[in-house]
């Protein structure tokens, strides 16, 4: 019997979750791409398409503050296997 579950889903590499976390802090064009379109702005700053691959759209981004204040947690976070199946991370705890 085969299967078609992929197994898990690639981890962020620590630089590519260092940088994400860094611009979503602090960079109101990336932030504005990355909420557009999750994966392509992953791709963007070095991250490999498997890795980009399904990075679902979010309702709301947290804001600057929340992520710089939740910085650590979010990066052991982002390069734990199967990350991304997690999107609640980044949503706007206000709505």
């Amino acid at each position: 019997m085969t299967s078609n579950d992929p197994g898990p889903k690639p981890h962020l590499s620590a630089a590519v979750a260092r940088t994400l976390l860094d611009l979503l802090g602090t960079d109101d064009a990336f932030r504005a791409r990355f909420a557009a379109a999750p994966s392509a702005a992953l791709i963007e700053i070095g991250a490999s398409e498997a890795e980009a691959e399904g990075c679902m759209a979010i309702p709301g981004l947290a804001t600057k503050e929340e992520f710089i204040a939740a910085r650590d947690a979010l990066l052991a976070h982002l390069t734990e296997v199967a990350a991304f199946l997690n999107p609640h991370c980044f949503v706007d705890a206000a709505g």
